[in-house]
């Protein structure tokens, strides 16, 4: 790594930590959410799951849809998910360095998964039989 790289590297970091930048996540949950697109209504397509299957990670997304408190993701699963452009786009919207989206993906994606996901019906209720 060059010095200069080395040193803006450095500036980054330190201006993540004095803004508070790695703990805003309203920013970034809501740039996730539009990446995702709308929780879609029973029988209908989910970009989501489209975007999983795509990218063969539908059975990481089921196990963080059903699981409380799931593992972190790992860079690389963040990178096979989204593009470059689409983890270029989230620094620039919510002006966190690249480490720090990162980051913060890393935590919050299947968290963000777990709610819309637990605010998606994925079945129909059953009506009250009547007797």
């Amino acid at each position: 790594m060059k010095l200069s790289e080395q040193i803006t590297s450095a500036a980054t970091q330190v201006g993540d930590f004095l803004t508070f930048a790695t703990q805003d996540e309203s920013g970034l949950l809501s740039v996730i959410n539009d990446i995702l697109g709308p929780v879609p209504q029973p029988d209908h397509p989910s970009k989501l799951e489209e975007r999983a299957e795509a990218a063969g990670m539908i059975d990481v997304i089921r196990y963080w849809q059903t699981t409380d408190k799931a593992r972190s993701a790992t860079p690389e699963e963040i990178q096979r998910f989204f593009t470059k452009s689409e983890l270029d786009s989230i620094s620039e919207q919510t002006g966190l360095s690249e480490e720090a989206t990162m980051s913060m993906m890393c935590e919050l994606l299947p968290r963000c998964i777990r709610r819309r996901a637990l605010h998606m019906s994925f079945t129909r209720p059953n009506p009250t039989p009547i007797e």
